[in-house]
């Protein structure tokens, strides 16, 4: 038996993060973490969704904010839970949600239970075990709280949780002076007064330990400056703490005296600092330096803390112009005034072709500590080991920067913990085992629009959507944001709306993102060089699709190469940091690095590469999504021309094929897109970002296999109810099958484009294209198709309530998948024939129709479609009176659904339960059920499905004597189903005024 899933574990002390086991969770953008922060905060308390939409907006909430935030809740799901079907993390509760953490899961709760642990301690009288316990508390912070969160709750937590945590050092700062380490702590809270100048008592520590270090001038220098401060900010005087703690020191007051310290100073075997050389070679910091609050905290943090044996070394990685250096170096500066004995810096030249040797590095910084040149050893050893005993009582910090691996940084590192190293590196990992690692990010947001303001001057503020615009653009790249607003700078006749326009064309991009000598071309060529022709030829072809991520299978076939081959590239592209990879398994390009790799020219003789890796991707993904249905849909035959290339890909069950496609969906779906417009040779092999080359396939070519592809795609859109995302990709193969005159990609794409417009609530749209589809099919005689299509006609005709014209469609659908021996299709069919029937008053002829169904899909092993017609079934049996067997029909239709992840369907038969027991009279029951219905609509994004449900609520809430909350969720339906353009908006209409008698649900809708 499978071990349990581990309990997911989370962090809110820093940017809110997610874990399960070693692996991250994706969590989505700045709304959906900010809503996950609320409810972590909440500590398991139900938070109605009333309360989080004014935790996440405030007074100014969207139009549509109640439907957002459970849209939010349901993605979160996903990511958190194991089972879907049965959340035990973030779960409903009442009319919100609760989120359950288990013990010791969220670094808040460990945080204040060591702190209180801590003051436990210090009242028994153990400072060194408190001290302990602090600082544990202290290592969970990542930095700032909640970086990035919108809205009013994360605002006032961030705040609190800062105050928090202040506190707690504090409380370790006081420790430390317990215990004997006021020389430990001056640097300290040195930085530390400066970032709270009216915190009194941490002017009181600095104070104490300045005294005990005898530094007593310094002490009450600090008095001053403090009580300046406080007159010119507050005009007010300082506190009786302060002014006592002053009183004191000028006596002399014994009671100051140091206690016995914990362990000795850091002190010079070999004379002063100030009788040694002390270098600065420190290189300037920008003076518009923004963003990076929270790396800046932690970084500085890490640096100023001496625990231990050994050297801080903290390692700064990343892409080119991601801003390591300059960060690096602003933290360098930041935290000078720790490491009094000097600041050595040095370019490792990491990224060139002629890197700067261990031995040379050590002779620059040998000198520069005072060694003569005749003295500086030959050899590399003898170097390291001369420069390791002159740092040994020391305290020196070093800025390694540019550094191409750990090899060429072992030499350098000091021996001794008085010391601390900056390292920055393209390469992951870059430092030693032990070393503290940031894998540098872009910018958020904010941070980037403040950084072009910084330097573009008043227009950002006059134009501020036109700067989202630029800084989108620029991918939030420090370097690219700076050289787009310095060449603003330089215009001063130039909109920013100009600028946004230049660069919102991707193939100018990055010669518009260049001024003088600095270009972000140049930043990312010294990378591509460096590659060997392998992984150079891998860095172009992987970014040839415009997707947003990649798997090892499909870079395999990108590559044409073995998944094992390709997973190797991979990992070699993140560690050279060509390529980022945000969670196992997925890799992506930053679209700079993804524009920058496009445009590099292909080698001679490789010429048409690229389009002939778009091909065979589109291969793959077609080959894959057949074999997602010969899992979902066995037997049943998809009107595709080839096979297409799977390369090995399997699945063990209908489950987890169902979660390949919707998790590759988005990929899938642009790599339609992209190869509608490849052609044979011409110009238009430019999509694949290359010149032409490369020969088309058959049943027309690139073309016709994207047209094969959205077809093996269409089954999977309804259950994961994936419409929108779909409908470029359908428009984007039906415009170029019309202008090629392909009739074959033509009625695919119109049959697609009906399907999506039938379920996004524009059915007159939806019959032309429908019609359209199967005119084409009887002209090319293409009869899988047109059995789909005649489907599709009868479901609009249903809508219309054309049943007699609906079931006629039907049936012509059924003869056509008998004679081609589709018995999944003619299973789905005769269920929606047996609907047919119910709807038409014919229950009993239906309930051997939907039986019919049942039993053809079974025979199938057709999960989805066997669910579908045991939900008929029941509708039918619950209209012949039969209603114990209705109910036990349901419960065999939602097994499926649970063991399938049928969540669509499983929606539908959930109401279908709900009309069931409110027939019954057993309306609290009803109403589990149907909230449960509508929960799995919002969780899908399924508006038509949550408009039903909430019809049925009204129905509920009226059994139980509340007409005016029924009135209240039949106007919510009624607004979801006029921004469809639903038929069901005119029945919900009416039932607001005084329904008619339309059944327990009062509308006619599919099962």
């Amino acid at each position: 038996m499978d071990a349990p899933a581990p309990a997911p574990r989370f962090a809110v002390l820093g940017p809110v993060r997610a874990w399960r086991g070693p692996a991250e969770l994706s969590l989505g953008g700045p709304q959906q973490r900010a809503l996950l922060a609320v409810l972590l905060l909440g500590r398991g308390r139900a938070m109605p969704v009333e309360a989080l939409v004014d935790a996440l907006w405030g007074d100014l909430p969207p139009a549509r904010a109640v439907g957002t935030v459970r849209t939010y809740a349901s993605r979160l799901r996903r990511v958190l839970e194991t089972d879907r079907a049965r959340p035990e993390v973030l779960v409903p509760a009442g009319n919100g949600y609760a989120l359950r953490t288990a013990p010791g899961m969220l670094d808040a709760e460990v945080f204040e239970a060591r702190a209180a642990e801590a003051g436990r301690a210090r009242a028994a009288g153990d400072p060194a075990r408190a001290r302990e316990l602090l600082v544990q508390a202290l290592d969970l912070w990542e930095g700032a709280p909640l970086p990035g969160l919108p809205g009013p709750y994360a605002r006032a937590h961030r705040d609190r949780l800062a105050e928090r945590r202040l506190a707690v050092l504090q409380a370790r700062l006081e420790t430390d002076l317990e215990l004997g380490r006021h020389a430990d702590v001056v640097a300290e809270l040195t930085v530390l007064c400066a970032e709270h100048p009216l915190r009194e008592p941490l002017r009181g520590l600095l104070m104490l330990a300045l005294y005990r270090c005898g530094r007593q001038a310094e002490a009450l220098e600090v008095y001053a400056a403090a009580r300046r401060t406080l007159a010119g900010e507050l005009g007010a005087d300082l506190g009786t703490g302060l002014r006592d703690l002053q009183e004191r020191i000028l006596r002399n007051d014994p009671s100051l005296a140091a206690p016995v310290p914990a362990h000795p100073p850091v002190s010079g075997a070999s004379g002063t600092a100030t009788e040694r050389e002390r270098p600065a070679s420190l290189p300037a910091g920008l003076a518009d330096f923004t963003g990076r609050a929270p790396l800046v905290d932690r970084m500085t943090g890490w640096l100023t803390r001496r625990d231990g044996t050994a050297p801080v070394v903290v390692t700064v990685s990343g892409a080119a112009g991601v801003g390591k250096t300059a960060l690096a170096v602003h933290v360098a500066h930041a935290v000078r005034a720790a490491y009094p004995d000097g600041q050595l810096a040095i370019d490792l030249l990491g990224t060139g072709e002629r890197p700067l040797p261990p031995a040379a590095a050590l002779g620059e910084f040998l000198r520069a500590l005072g060694v003569p040149g005749p003295s500086v050893p030959e050899g590399e050893d003898e170097r390291a080991a001369l420069f390791r005993t002159l740092l040994a009582d020391r305290r020196v910090l070093l800025l390694l920067d540019d550094a191409r691996d750990a090899a060429q940084i072992r030499p350098l590192l000091p021996g001794t913990a008085g010391c601390a190293v900056l390292v920055t590196s393209r390469a992951r990992p870059a430092g030693p085992p032990g070393a503290r690692r940031i894998d540098l990010d872009v910018l958020d947001p904010v941070e980037a629009i403040d950084l072009f303001a910084a330097i573009a001057g008043p227009r950002a503020a006059a134009e501020r959507r036109a700067v989202v615009d630029v800084v989108a653009l620029c991918g939030f790249l420090p370097l690219a944001v700076r050289i787009a607003a310095t060449r603003l700078a330089a215009r001063p006749g130039w909109p920013v709306r100009a600028l946004a326009a230049r660069l919102a064309d991707g193939g100018r991009r990055l010669a518009e993102l260049r001024i003088g000598g600095l270009a972000v071309e140049t930043a990312f060529q010294p990378g591509y060089d460096r590659l060997e022709a392998g992984t150079a030829r891998a860095f172009r072809l992987l970014a040839v699709p415009e997707i947003g991520d990649l798997s090892p299978p499909a870079a395999a076939a990108l590559l044409g190469t073995s998944r094992a081959e390709a997973g190797h590239v991979l990992e070699s592209l993140v560690d050279l940091g060509l390529l980022d990879s945000p969670s196992p398994e997925r890799y992506r390009y930053h679209e700079l690095l993804r524009l920058f790799a496009r445009q590099v020219p292909e080698p001679p003789g490789e010429r048409g590469e690229r389009a002939d890796a778009l091909r065979r991707l589109l291969r793959f993904a077609l080959g894959a999504q057949l074999e997602v249905l010969r899992v979902v849909r066995p037997g049943a035959p998809v009107p595709v021309a080839g096979p297409g290339e799977a390369g090995g890909l399997e699945f063990s069950s209908a489950g987890e094929a169902r979660e390949w496609t919707y998790r590759e969906l988005p990929g899938s779906l642009a790599v339609i897109r992209q190869a509608a417009r490849l052609e044979a040779g011409g110009d238009a092999d430019r999509e694949a970002g290359g010149d032409a080359g490369g020969e088309a396939s058959g049943n027309g070519g690139a073309l016709g296999e994207a047209a094969d592809l959205l077809i093996a795609l269409d089954p999977l859109l309804d259950d994961g109810y994936r419409w929108d995302e779909a409908r470029p990709a359908a428009r984007a193969v039906l415009d170029e099958a019309v202008r090629r005159g392909d009739p074959r990609s033509e009625a695919r794409a119109r049959y697609v484009l009906g399907r999506i417009l039938t379920h996004t609530g524009r059915p007159d749209e939806a019959r032309t294209h429908a019609e359209r589809a199967a005119g084409l099919c009887r002209e090319t005689g293409d009869r899988p198709l047109l059995a789909v299509a005649l489907d599709l006609l009868a479901h609009l005709a249903f809508h219309e309530r054309d049943l007699r014209s609906a079931i006629a469609h039907t049936e012509r659908a059924i003869t056509l998948s008998r004679e081609f021996g589709d018995r999944a299709g003619e299973a789905e069919r005769t269920g929606d024939l047996a609907y047919a029937y119910v709807e038409a008053g014919e229950a009993a002829r239906a309930v051997p129709a939907a039986e019919r169904s049942r039993d053809l899909a079974r025979l199938a092993g057709h999960g989805a479609g066997e669910a579908y017609a045991l939900c008929t079934l029941g509708i039918a049996l619950r209209e012949t009176g039969r209603f114990e067997e209705a109910m036990a029909r349901f419960d065999d239709g939602l097994a499926i659904c649970w063991s399938q992840g049928l969540r669509a369907r499983e929606s539908s038969i959930l109401l279908r339960i709900a009309e069931t027991r409110l027939l019954r009279g057993h309306p609290r029951e009803a109403l589990t059920a149907a909230g449960k219905s509508l929960a799995i609509g919002c969780e899908i994004g399924d508006d038509r499905r949550r408009g039903r449900a909430l019809v049925v609520l009204g129905r509920i809430r009226e059994a139980l004597g509340d007409p005016e909350g029924a009135r209240r969720l039949r106007r919510e339906a009624l607004e979801l189903f006029t921004g469809l353009g639903a038929v069901e908006a005119e029945e919900a209409r009416r039932l607001l005024d005084g329904p008619p008698d339309l059944g327990p649900d009062g509308f006619t809708a599919s099962p």
